[in-house]
């Protein structure tokens, strides 16, 4: 009796009995592998390790050879203003004044921190766009009716005493020049004043620089024009005296 019940009994499954026993599946050999994650990461860090050196380094040799490239700045910086609209006898002074200092920065005993000071005021000085604006005005002067250009001319001048007091940068002038200029990849600035002149354009100039005007709370009245050279003439006096910003 109990032969035939064995008989007819089902044969035990093995993988039944690792189930029920509780015991772990043994894992495919792709699930042991840690793949190549772990090179990619070790590859990325060393990657940033490198790019941080290299950065480092380079800071440090630039930071070491300022009065260098101060001087080679203001040498290709003497041919923008060369194609400058400046009136020539402040054209001349500018360049005069430029030309000096590159002179002083070749002694070798020339303090790199003076250079730094004179480059940190010179790129906030808006020199080439000083002559632009003598264009808008002369435009102004020629185009519009008396109470419109009396006001244009009011404006463009609150600008120009903005720059003269050090609170409108050449950032501030090319934003207000902005409608009047186009693109030029043969002049030095990169672009040139459109020729010619739209009265909406202009229009647009003076409403810019009315608000340059208004921000530094200036007052709402006509000032005289400060020749660029006796800005450029106090701002390297600065930088001597009182070092950059």
């Amino acid at each position: 009796m109990s032969s035939t019940n064995d008989e007819n009994s089902p044969a035990s499954d093995p993988s039944d009995a690792g189930a029920e026993s509780g015991s772990p599946t043994t894992s495919t050999p792709e699930q042991q592998e840690p793949g190549c994650m772990p090179i990619a990461i070790a590859c990325t860090l060393l990657m940033g390790i490198v790019s941080f050196v290299f950065c480092g380094v380079t800071t440090w040799v630039l930071f070491q050879k300022r009065t260098e490239v101060a001087v080679r700045t203001l040498v290709g910086y003497v041919d923008v203003i060369e194609q400058s609209l400046l009136p020539p006898d402040e054209k001349k002074s500018v360049i005069e004044q430029l030309e000096a200092t590159i002179k002083e920065m070749r002694a070798e005993d020339y303090p790199p921190e003076r250079a730094s000071a004179v480059m940190q005021r010179l790129v906030r000085l808006p020199i080439p766009q000083y002559g632009e604006l003598d264009v808008i005005d002369a435009f102004i002067q020629d185009n519009f009716d008396e109470g419109e250009r009396d006001d244009g001319l009011k404006q463009i001048s609150r600008l120009r005493r903005a720059i003269e007091r050090g609170k409108a940068t050449v950032i501030d002038v090319n934003d207000v020049l902005l409608p009047t200029t186009q693109v030029d990849t043969t002049h030095p600035l990169g672009r040139v004043l459109k020729q010619p002149l739209a009265a909406d354009e202009i229009r647009d100039v003076v409403g810019r620089a009315k608000l340059v005007g208004d921000r530094d709370d200036l007052a709402d009245q006509f000032f005289e024009r400060k020749p660029i050279d006796e800005i450029l003439k106090r701002e390297l006096t600065a930088a001597v005296d009182q070092g950059g910003f």
